[in-house]
């Protein structure tokens, strides 16, 4: 009888179609088993080892799938970044090919920051370190980096009015000028506030009108002394009188007073200055004044330990060269008068435990002072109002401050500028008021250090 021979089935996926791979061993089209024969019973022997690799058609077909759900997330995105996106930054100025930032980074470092009185309220004359940083390559000539002056409003922080002195590049081209060396200082006989930058320049401050005018040349119209220009300046001792220490550039020293308009040579000041009362020409006045004494209470510190108010009476040489340099540094008291000039020296107060002690204002009513009470690094900084017959009205303590400016009066208030040194973040800088009835303070307008602005 013949032998009826069966179709070859997948032992696995029972599929028909099959792929001889020699004369006993097959593969399965459809699922990629390998089966075999043996010669004696026929019997079909299963490899589930085997790793199969999928036809072309199949992996065509997967990667048009995979290609197909890519292109449909990636389109939207596409389409709100060539065109959505675009639109918004168009709308706010800033788009790409205008070549403009959202805002630009500035840094303030302040070489002054003075209390001063604009019409009767309390503002800050600044001079700043300025930088703008508009972007790396970039540069927007509306925005110099380099030396501001200004005026700002004590209460509201507002710019009242502000002007370039000389950009980065020129002051680092300038090799006389250093604006470590820089001062500012109210001269009451003239009446008039000044700021000598680098020991070079002199410019005049009228915090009334906001204007800083630089009279290195006018505060000297006449002088023949000084018409070969100046050579250095700077503000003498308050010891000496209120004025200038001047070297024309042929090297000569000479002494200026602008509340007389007197100039002195380096050898008619020393005569002036130590002569008698009954000698001096000009207005000669009696001045009182209070002075804070600091004495080391130990050789472990300099910054004192034990203060002291002191009431001084003196005969004042209006406008001209004085010697007030009255204390004693041995005896340690107010006694050193070569002059002659000094009428009585006497103390207001009591001693009293104190450390980096500071006369902030005084006038004919009121002395405020600030000290430490201890050296500890966190110890509060203390602003302590006196009547000037020595007695306390209030004490506020405060965190400590790293840099306390004088003080100016403005109605019942005074003012002061108060800065916070801090190692990480940005240094805290602040307007502070005292009432002088109350002793109450507020802390008022911030005066940044890093801010940013939008371009114009």
């Amino acid at each position: 009888m013949a032998t009826k021979i069966k179709a070859v089935k997948c032992p696995q996926c029972g599929s028909e179609k099959h792929e001889q791979i020699d004369e006993k061993r097959f593969r399965c089209k459809s699922c990629g088993t390998e089966f075999f024969f043996d010669d004696d019973d026929i019997n079909i022997n299963v490899n589930h080892h085997y790793e199969f690799q999928p036809s072309h058609i199949s992996n065509t077909s997967l990667d048009n799938r995979v290609k197909i759900i890519f292109a449909a997330i990636l389109a939207p995105l596409l389409f709100l970044f060539l065109f959505v996106f675009p639109m918004f930054r168009s709308n706010d100025g800033s788009g790409s090919d205008s070549g403009r930032k959202d805002s630009i980074h500035v840094r303030d470092s302040y070489e002054e920051l003075v209390p001063m009185l604009h019409n009767g309220k309390p503002c800050f004359f600044y001079l700043t370190d300025r930088d703008y940083r508009v972007g790396y390559g970039e540069d927007n000539p509306k925005y110099v980096s380099g030396y501001y002056f200004g005026f700002r409003d004590a209460a509201t922080g507002q710019v009242l009015k502000e002007q370039l002195f000389i950009s980065e590049k020129d002051a680092s081209d300038n090799f006389s000028l250093s604006f470590s060396m820089t001062t500012v200082s109210y001269l009451q006989q003239a009446h008039r506030w000044f700021i000598v930058i680098g020991k070079h320049y002199v410019y005049e401050i009228n915090p009334n009108t906001l204007t800083v005018t630089d009279v290195s040349q006018s505060l000297f119209k006449g002088k023949q002394a000084m018409s070969t220009g100046i050579s250095s300046i700077e503000f003498i001792s308050e010891d000496y009188g209120e004025g200038f220490e001047v070297h024309n550039n042929l090297a000569e020293t000479y002494y200026y007073f602008p509340a007389t308009k007197r100039l002195y040579t380096e050898e008619a000041f020393k005569f002036a200055r130590n002569l008698p009362p009954s000698e001096l020409n000009g207005e000669v006045r009696d001045t009182t004044y209070f002075d804070l004494q600091q004495v080391n209470i130990s050789e472990e510190t300099r910054a004192g330990g034990r203060l002291r108010l002191w009431k001084l009476r003196a005969k004042y040489h209006l406008g001209d060269p004085q010697q007030a340099g009255f204390y004693n540094w041995i005896s340690k008291s107010y006694s050193f008068d070569p002059a002659n000039r000094l009428v009585s020296a006497a103390p207001l107060t009591d001693w009293f435990i104190g450390f980096n002690g500071k006369v902030l204002y005084q006038n004919a009513q009121y002395i405020l002072i600030t000290y430490n009470p201890t050296l500890s690094a966190d110890a509060s900084s203390v602003f302590q109002l006196r009547s000037t017959d020595g007695r306390r009205l209030w004490t506020q303590a405060l965190n400590r401050f790293s840099r306390v400016s004088n003080a100016t009066r403005s109605g019942d208030s005074l003012w002061i500028s108060g800065r916070r040194d801090h190692r990480s973040g940005d240094d805290d800088l602040h307007a502070y008021s005292f009432n002088i009835k109350t002793g109450m303070w507020q802390q008022r307008a911030a005066i940044p250090i890093t801010y940013n602005i939008k371009p114009e």
